[in-house]
């Protein structure tokens, strides 16, 4: 074997089955490479000191012995550990701990064969001599030529460190070193900073220890030195206290090189003010402070803000925790709102709990409404609270500590997280990764609406309506940032609320209802239950990244046009009720005259003159009895509405009719005197119950036994007069259904409600009717019809059972004269469904709040709302009935507002009404 005539420098090869190639000595100027395989006994990879990269070098072949010179521009000493590419992560602990068994052999190695001391040697040495137990402390992570060591939360204490700083001392370059939570004092990291002089550390974290100004002298020196890398210095909960932090800033002053500092928790009061103030006025480099949870107050935060003032370079300031706003008679307030309106560099401020009181809380808003590059503020824990476009927004005393400050600090190392995911948010563009999106409305292709004024209404806005600006080609456009996700919103014009057909429906689990300002003194109030969604999809706002969508931008305020109004005079023939056939003397006329041929009283009655009086007498009060058969015939159950015998029997019960003069007995042959039709073919008289004309008649025949047989009367007439005046009237008064259609039904505020309901009503008549309805024959609702829909909207509860149900649709009918052998008085037209479906939410006082997603079998019954007026019962009625509605009116339906109704009474003063 051949051997070199000059020396080479020791050099590891790894090859994929982690062969390596240890040298063999053959003289002290020869060294030949020889491969071999297994776990090197010396020199391995250390979990601690991370080495550089290297380019591998090829073997010839696996046979072949390979002599190789150090390279021209490395002059490496023996033995480097430079161009090791040794394993890590757990085969690089296990090394490590092979290597500590074999300490001596290696020690004795490297000093006979004059190698250099390796950072894993070094550092085992040093715990050998130390007396400690071999802790690797962390994984090292390597990336390219970047090397770190993050070793945060491993409580090496400054018997460690001591050790680990020798190790380090051997360790060529470092970026990042992260000591964070390790138990270290002064003593301890004096002599890790000591070492690093040499290394270009980029960022250096000593977090969470207990420092002093001799670890600041160091921490200085290291960023003082010529070349010097130093970035990021993190010494955040430190206990440097006043003086280190005075040292530090005015060395940092004229510093040209460190981006990033935190000093956050070190209970800096504003003795240090004065130098930090000159640090953030005259550094140009610091774009990123945070000084949160210290004392900074007073005088202190004022002089801080002036500094601001004058700042081009700071990008993110976190000086929350400070309690700035509880220092009396200050203008820390005044010096905030002066430095927030002229700096246009700041573009993440945090100023969270620092109990700003209402009045502070203003004054900032005023300064920051002029700002319009601060993208994000934090402002939780003062009187106030930030809108989705950044302005300030005070409030009465909140008081409330948000857990969720402390994991989503502008500047720690969860800032990304977004607290909106947890139901919070906090309108920070930056923090939530706000996005920009196009809101557009396209006339034809949105929906039909096209004259101007349109307005967007966002959920992160609270709905409140944003102008639209109109283009030229006619559509409608507003450029905004939103938060990421899925966005809600919807438009409106002066017409009332919009949803766009370009985008999906979702309905919301608590209807909106809220009075909304479009400017110009112009408010309504909208009642929304679904609204549009859409996916949020654009690039994330940051610190380096903006929009062009700025923050704090008033857009277009709409000025309503100025025009005088006049009331709509109101009348029943402008109303839905037009329709409405209401009982007239020539229609009562003409159905007692249809009653009275069709009945036996002719008969039953012979003489003449008894016969005039008495037809005179039912004539006269044949409002009553076609009103009391009415009520009385809808508890019949039948939909051929008639009276039965219990029925009429409670009905004379009640009359005092019944007793000792005139018994069941007594009714029992008067009901059979007359059940029996005179004429057959009477197809809609159920021939088991009294129908209208026979409760004319056994009414007479009541009267007849009660009285004239009794000897209580004279003749038939009085009889029946007296049956009227002292048993009847009184019970039949309140049966007379004109009393609540004139009381309550018929009348401005109810007719309002249907005509802004109609859509809903419309659906509802179209879907619960023509089931019995013949082709070519007008569409009517049938009784079985009207029942299904009282059931299946919900209504029946403990106040409104199945006979109310028959009992409002009878009610709802139009007269009509012939009822034996027509049906129209069982087909309900629309007009008459108005009225029906107004009985039954009077009588079931339905929750006036709508409930869109209602089940099946619950009820709207509340007890609250039986003294409410009928317009509201209606209004809330109708509203709960939409989920039946087909899908096309459930989504473009827009529910009335008090703006809606007064449009509907008012219309614009024209020249002729002046």
């Amino acid at each position: 074997m051949s051997t070199p005539k000059s020396h080479t420098s020791m050099n590891f090869y790894n090859n994929g089955n982690h062969q390596r190639s240890l040298p063999l000595i053959l003289n002290k100027s020869k060294t030949v490479r020889v491969r071999t395989s297994g776990t090197p006994n010396f020199a391995a990879a250390s979990p601690i000191f991370p080495s550089k990269s290297m380019r591998r070098q090829s073997m010839p072949n696996e046979d072949t012995e390979d002599i190789m010179e150090d390279p021209p521009e490395r002059q490496l000493s023996k033995g480097s550990m430079e161009f090791y590419l040794g394993p890590l992560g757990a085969q690089a602990r296990l090394e490590f701990f092979e290597s500590y068994k074999n300490i001596r052999n290696q020690s004795q190695r490297t000093q006979f064969e004059h190698l250099e001391e390796n950072p894993n040697l070094a550092y085992l040495e040093k715990i050998d001599k130390e007396r400690l137990n071999p802790n690797p402390f962390g994984i090292i992570r390597r990336k390219g030529p970047e090397a770190a060591i993050d070793i945060r939360h491993y409580s090496m204490g400054d018997n460690y460190a001591r050790a680990f700083s020798r190790g380090l001392n051997h360790y060529r370059e470092l970026e990042r070193l992260d000591l964070g939570s390790n138990r270290l004092t002064e003593s301890g990291s004096v002599k890790i900073l000591k070492n690093l002089q040499d290394k270009n550390v980029r960022t250096l974290s000593l977090a969470d220890n207990s420092l002093g100004i001799k670890s600041i002298e160091k921490i200085i020196e290291l960023a003082s030195r010529p070349f010097s890398k130093l970035k990021h210095i993190n010494l955040e909960k430190t206990k440097i206290g006043d003086s280190a932090v005075i040292d530090l800033c005015k060395h940092l002053t004229e510093n040209k090189v460190v981006t990033k500092l935190n000093l956050a928790c070190n209970n800096i009061t504003s003795k240090a003010a004065t130098a930090i103030k000159e640090m953030i006025r005259y550094n140009t480099c610091i774009k990123n402070l945070d000084f949160h949870w210290n004392n900074l107050r007073g005088l202190g935060a004022i002089e801080i803000f002036d500094a601001l003032y004058q700042n081009d370079c700071i990008r993110q300031l976190d000086l929350s925790w400070n309690a700035m706003g509880r220092y009396e008679n200050s203008d820390v307030g005044q010096a905030i709102s002066k430095a927030l309106r002229i700096n246009s560099i700041l573009k993440h401020l945090d100023l969270s709990y620092n109990y700003f009181s209402e009045e502070e809380c203003k004054i900032i808003g005023q300064g920051l409404s002029e700002n319009h590059d601060l993208l994000g503020i934090h402002m939780l824990g003062n009187d106030c609270y930030i809108d989705s476009r950044g302005f300030i927004i005070p409030t009465a005393y909140s008081g409330k500590i948000e857990q969720g400050h402390f994991f989503h600090r502008i500047l720690g190392k969860d800032k990304n997280k977004s607290p909106q995911r947890g139901g919070f948010s906090m309108n920070c563009w930056i923090c939530e990764k706000w996005m920009e999106m196009i809101f557009a409305w396209i006339p034809g292709r949105s929906g039909a609406a096209k004259e101007d004024p349109i307005f967007l209404h966002l959920e992160c806005d609270g709905y409140t309506p944003q102008l639209m600006d109109i283009l030229p080609n006619g559509s409608f456009q507003l450029i905004r940032a939103v938060p990421p996700g899925t966005i809600k919103f919807f438009y409106s014009d002066l017409n009332g609320p919009m949803k766009s057909d370009e985008f999906k429906i979702k309905y919301l689990d608590q209807p909106f209802k809220n009075k909304l300002h479009y400017g110009g003194g112009y408010t309504e109030t909208v009642n929304i239950h679904a609204v549009n969604i859409r996916n949020v999809i654009g690039d994330e706002c940051g610190v380096k990244y903006t929009f062009n969508v700025k923050p704090r931008i008033i857009g277009r305020v709409y000025q309503p046009p100025l025009e005088e109004i006049e009331r709509i005079p109101w009348s029943i023939p402008i109303s839905l009720f037009k329709d409405y056939k209401f009982d007239t003397e020539e229609t009562l006329n003409e159905c007692f005259e249809f009653d009275w041929r069709y009945s036996r009283l002719a008969n039953f009655v012979k003489n003449p003159t008894d016969q005039e009086a008495v037809r005179d007498i039912l004539k006269k009060n044949y409002m009553h009895i076609k009103e009391t058969f009415k009520n009385l015939s809808a508890y019949g159950g039948s939909e051929l509405f008639s009276i039965g015998t219990n029925v009429l029997t409670d009905f004379l019960n009640q009359c005092l009719l019944i007793d000792t003069f005139y018994g069941a007995s007594d009714m029992g042959v008067n009901w059979n005197s007359v059940i029996v039709p005179k004429e057959k073919g009477q197809i809609y008289n159920p021939g088991s119950a009294l129908v209208r004309y026979e409760f004319m008649e056994i009414l007479v025949r009541i009267a007849n036994d009660r009285f004239l047989r009794n000897k209580i009367c004279s003749n038939i007439a009085d009889s029946v007069q007296k049956m009227i005046d002292d048993h009847l009237i009184k019970n039949m008064i309140p049966m007379d259904t004109n009393i609540w259609r004139n009381e309550k039904y018929l009348c401005e505020e109810v007719d309002l409600v249907l005509k802004a309901h109609k859509p809903i009503l419309d659906a509802i008549y179209k879907k619960y009717s023509g089931k019995k309805t013949l082709p070519g024959q007008k569409v009517f609702m049938c009784l079985d019809e009207f029942r299904n829909l009282c059931n299946e909207g919900g209504l029946v509860n403990d106040n409104f059972a199945s006979r109310e149900i028959d009992l409002c649709f009878n009610l709802a009918m139009m007269t009509q004269i012939d009822e034996l052998y027509k049906k129209r008085h069982i087909e309900m037209s629309f007009v008459e469904f108005l009225e029906a479906i107004c009985r039954a939410f009077d009588m079931a006082s339905i929750a006036n709040v709508p409930l869109i997603e209602l089940e099946e079998e619950k009820h709207l019954f509340d007890p609250k709302n039986d003294k409410l007026p009928l317009n509201k019962k209606v209004e809330a009625g109708v509203q709960s009935l939409i989920r039946l509605c087909p899908d096309a009116v459930r989504e473009t339906f827009v529910y009335p507002t008090d703006e809606t109704y007064k449009k509907m009474m008012y219309r614009p003063r024209t020249k002729a009404s002046n």
